[in-house]
């Protein structure tokens, strides 16, 4: 298989300061099942948009074969047998290649955009965020099939997709680019050592900064006593006052005043080498949350329930109780009724033509914080939503920046926001509201792999009451006190 070689790689979109790219060179072998992997906004896309040749760059980009960026809008022309074979390895419905595309639900579409694409010769795929659409089973029977293929890049911020599919990562950082032949969860455990080391060093550095810093505000006093003494021997002469002593008290300014000068050169020296050694680390933002504790130790209580939207059933016979503190993961394939229920509870069964019979209690005055798939509902200015929701102004715009918007996107209207962004506006919505239960559906999509460990760590550490579905299934396994399969 060929190598692709980057050299000297920079690039940066016009008009904005930011460099995405500076001076890169690295080689990439098109035989590996490479993730690719960083924050959000640090260039993934982009790096497959230069890649393909869409974006101009300085530097030169080599050996690159024919490659097709997923999701595509238009399938590639392929013996029906071919894609057929594929939809079986996946373990999809082969029928739905000759369904209408517009019928399909996310899922199906992302298993027969993935069969095509493997099902042509000479393609390089470049696979951008496919586990959008599928549930957890889904995901599974993906990435069991995507580790049977060599040769392709991929862009996932699910880590266990990522560990299930690929054997070489390559993560941009702030600092550039980094490849390691390990899975992404490897690589992230050694960066956590290694960050952890750098802390430690930058933090003896900066106590030794402070101690070189208090030694140039002594030396500063010094330089005045030194000055002090010279002006003295230069003042004017009294008949009483005594030439030798005029003389000793200015040698003696002239001795400090040059001592003061060296120890001054010394320490500025000190300094520039320690701030030298300082790491620009990488690392995500400390998130809080705060919840209230109901009254009532089981807040919702369903039993025998059905479920209906537009009275056709979605759910039968489904029992459930949340008790307070309790975090619970609702799994199921798509379309057994998850995210039905979180709407129910969160009070939009008016709205969403939902209907429930059967045995409910739902705790009076039960303060409930919802976070949805769908981010529509958003629109205005974010100031004004923050507003309507009674969020304080100070503590959103802190959370937002925190998941980095920079101070100039917080006055945009959220039309101007992209799909990520536009739910880390749901989510900081719902840190800023004091709730008895969060219900959160599929609160991680779009959000990078950084930012999802530090709300898995939000979420573990503190003892709020939740109700939600993550097809992630790093984070349901390890936020989760209880799963609940419907």
């Amino acid at each position: 298989m060929p190598v692709i070689n980057i050299n000297n790689l920079t690039f940066g979109y016009d008009g904005s300061e930011k460099i995405l790219f500076d001076d890169v060179t690295i080689s990439l072998d098109t035989s590996w099942k490479l993730a690719l992997a960083g924050r959000n906004g640090r260039g993934k896309t982009t790096f497959f948009k230069l890649l393909k040749g869409e974006l101009p760059y300085s530097g030169t980009i080599t050996g690159v074969p024919e490659t097709v960026i997923f999701p595509m809008t238009e399938l590639p022309e392929n013996e029906d047998w071919r894609v057929r074979k594929e939809l079986n390895l996946m373990g999809a419905d082969p029928d739905i290649m000759w369904r209408p595309v517009e019928t399909l639900s996310g899922g199906e579409r992302t298993k027969l955009m993935l069969a095509n694409l493997f099902a042509s010769d000479g393609i390089y795929p470049l696979i951008d965020e496919p586990t959008n659409h599928l549930d957890r089973q889904g995901r599974e029977a993906v990435a069991d099939y995507l580790s049977t293929k060599d040769g392709f890049i991929m862009i996932s911020h699910d880590r266990a997709f990522l560990d299930r599919c690929t054997d070489h990562t390559l993560v941009i950082s702030k600092t550039g680019l980094e490849l390691v032949a390990a899975t992404y969860s490897v690589w992230w455990t050694n960066n956590e050592q290694r960050m952890e080391s750098e802390r430690a060093r930058n933090d003896q550095l900066k106590k030794e900064m402070n101690s070189i810093d208090a030694a140039m505000k002594k030396n500063a006093q010094w330089s005045s006593k030194a000055e002090g003494y010279k002006n003295r021997s230069k003042a004017p002469s009294k008949v009483a006052e005594d030439h030798f002593r005029r003389a000793y008290e200015a040698e003696k300014a002239r001795k400090l005043m040059s001592a003061s000068k060296n120890l001054e050169r010394r320490n500025e020296r000190k300094l520039e080498e320690k701030q030298s050694l300082l790491k620009d680390l990488e690392r995500s933002e400390k998130l809080k949350i705060t919840g209230t504790e109901h009254h009532n130790k089981t807040p919702v209580i369903l039993k025998n329930v059905t479920l209906m939207r537009y009275g056709e059933p979605v759910v039968t016979g489904f029992d459930l109780t949340v008790e307070r503190g309790s975090k619970i993961s609702l799994q199921g394939k798509n379309g057994c009724g998850k995210s039905t229920l979180i709407k129910y509870l969160a009070g939009l069964g008016d709205s969403e033509g939902i209907t429930a019979e059967g045995d409910i209690y739902i705790a009076p005055g039960l303060k409930i914080s919802y976070v949805g798939q769908d981010t529509s509902s958003l629109s205005g200015p974010l100031y004004d939503i923050a507003a309507e929701r009674g969020a304080d102004k100070t503590i959103f715009s802190t959370i937002l920046v925190k998941m980095g918007f920079t101070k100039e996107m917080l006055y945009r209207d959220v039309s101007q926001l992209s799909l990520g962004q536009k739910k880390f506006v749901m989510i900081a919505l719902s840190l800023c509201e004091h709730a008895d239960l969060y219900l959160w559906d599929e609160p991680l999509n779009y959000i990078d792999v950084y930012l999802r460990q530090e709300i898995e760590r939000l979420v573990k550490d503190n003892n709020v009451t939740m109700l939600f579905v993550e097809h992630d299934r790093t984070f349901a396994e390890s936020v989760a006190d209880r799963e609940v399969n419907m």
